[in-house]
């Protein structure tokens, strides 16, 4: 089994307690010197979210591999790592005026090209190998259906 899926999503999973400080600063207190660091609590809130959910989904993984008794192949795991973490950080960088210059936005920019695509890649693989055909065509069919959604609304 890959222990670092339930050690990274530990570590995400701590990141999001941590996280619920400078929340409640900016929240709850309206605390100037948070506020000035946090200018988008909105994001902050979501970063604090996401990070629980990456970690949750971490663990969830592990206990694919533990009930499959199979461990998932560098293909899924390292992307999948890599978003866990990553996502979030990009909510969080999301909250800060960190994404508007300099090297923060050079950071941003290239987690935002990759943190996404690589758990969509990671979790598509997952679901290829181990969900039964009618669970992939639902997918599929509730994807198509939202994709002609939006082009409809789009086009509006």
């Amino acid at each position: 089994m890959t222990i670092q899926l339930l050690q990274w999503g530990l570590f995400s999973f701590m990141l999001g307690l941590i996280l619920s400080l400078p929340l409640a600063a900016v929240h709850y207190q309206n605390s100037p010197s948070w506020t000035k660091l946090f200018t988008n609590p909105r994001k902050l809130k979501s970063a604090h979210l996401d990070f629980f959910t990456q970690a949750f989904a971490a663990a969830l993984v592990y206990l694919l591999e533990s009930a499959l008794q199979t461990a998932f192949p560098l293909y899924i795991i390292i992307p999948l790592l890599f978003g866990t973490i990553c996502n979030p950080l990009l909510l969080l960088i999301e909250a800060t005026p960190l994404n508007r210059s300099g090297l923060g936005k050079r950071m941003y920019l290239l987690l935002r090209a990759t943190s996404p695509v690589s758990l969509l890649l990671a979790w598509f693989f997952i679901g290829w190998c181990f969900l039964p055909l009618y669970m992939i065509l639902l997918l599929t069919l509730i994807a198509l259906t939202g994709w002609m959604v939006i082009m409809k609304y789009k086009a509006a």
